[in-house]
């Protein structure tokens, strides 16, 4: 079945605010019919190596634009503020989402809509190099969908934000509080009119919104909370109110240790943004701690290979350090601007830097 999905599915490229959407159309087995799935890829996801396994977000309700739009800018304002990890998006479109959505039993096995995303979605991610974490999202008859699909199968699905769910709520949360006391690590976030809250189940009015507008308030507020250990990771090498290290790090080595000990979430991890790799290169450089930027530099390089910015600035780094190393990796930035930065309006400029570093 499964070289079935790859053998029909087709892919539709599309440019969307410096981003890749791709449609996949494929042959459901699980609804018998033709159906479609968007995948929304973070403009970095180009730039990096297979071992950058991005968090998933699948969003139901594919078909409302009303919906799906201001999620979808919600996460990039997010990712934009540091708040939320580059992911690959995918929307999910309905035929008809009320029989879809809606289970006649909340403890039934299994549906077509979940053997659609537990079954037949995976394969067709597979060439994106998804990651190890997936959040689920549903507003409305989907969002009750959303808890019995964390009920039923719940390895698929590393948390859920459930907003204004109106199915059959009376008898899938108790369920879901049932479980999440059984099972530690789990998480659900649910946007409701409820009154509870604990470590692992979070319950969060919204007395201002409608059951139309409540997507719109609560959703970027909900995902944030998820994603609060990411937000304040990057905490390695504080800095001062004049941009110095505030104290020596360790070697470069236990460095890179304690970043990468910090990527584990959930049960399973996010990856180093190229922001955080920025921001944490540049305190370190600012303070002159120049063979962490080399060791660093290394590291990012080998997650991001095609950034060819990296490439820059370890030349830069090398120059002095050792001048045959420097000109292979400006040589080589070349190489990759060409390949993955011709369109970008400052390739004449940034080609002519790293030739004039060649001279």
């Amino acid at each position: 079945m499964r070289a079935l999905f790859s053998l029909l599915c087709s892919v539709v490229p599309l440019l969307l605010w410096a981003q890749r959407s791709d449609t996949l159309r494929f042959r459901s087995a699980a609804f018998g019919t033709e159906r479609e799935v968007v995948v929304h890829l973070p403009e970095f996801h180009r730039l990096a190596s297979d071992q950058v396994r991005m968090p998933v977000f699948i969003l139901l309700d594919g078909q409302h634009e009303w919906f799906i739009d201001p999620l979808l800018n919600d996460i990039r304002f997010l990712q934009y503020t540091h708040q939320v990890p580059q992911a690959i998006v995918v929307t999910v479109p309905h035929v008809d989402r009320v029989v879809e959505s809606a289970p006649d039993s909340i403890t039934q096995p299994t549906m077509p809509l979940l053997e659609l995303l537990t079954k037949e979605l995976p394969p067709l991610l597979r060439p994106y190099d998804p990651g190890d974490v997936t959040v689920l999202v549903g507003h409305s008859f989907t969002a009750s969908f959303a808890l019995y699909a964390y009920l039923a199968a719940p390895d698929s699905f590393d948390a859920v934000i459930a907003l204004s769910p109106l199915h059959l709520v009376e008898r899938s949360l108790p369920l879901v509080a049932d479980r999440l006391q059984r099972v530690k690590d789990e998480r659900v976030l649910h946007s409701a009119q409820v009154e509870r809250t604990n470590t692992r189940l979070l319950f969060r009015e919204f007395p201002s919104a409608g059951h139309t507008s409540l997507p719109i308030i609560a959703f970027p507020d909900l995902l944030a909370t998820l994603f609060t250990p990411y937000a304040l990771r990057d905490s390695l090498a504080a800095v001062d109110g004049n941009y110095k290290v505030v104290r020596p790090p360790p070697s470069p080595a236990q460095l890179v240790q304690q970043l990468e000990d910090s990527w584990a979430f959930l049960d399973g991890t996010l990856p180093w943004d190229l922001a955080e790799a920025n921001g944490l290169l540049s305190r370190l450089e600012a303070s002159g701690y120049m063979d962490h930027v080399e060791f660093l530099l290394r590291r990012i390089i080998t997650l991001y290979p095609n950034d060819y910015y990296f490439h820059v600035w370890l030349g830069q780094v090398l120059l002095e350090r050792d001048p045959v190393a420097a000109r292979a990796s400006l040589l080589k930035a070349r190489e990759v601007q060409d390949r993955h930065a011709r369109e970008e309006p400052d390739y004449e400029e940034m080609k002519a830097e790293i030739e004039g570093m060649l001279k």
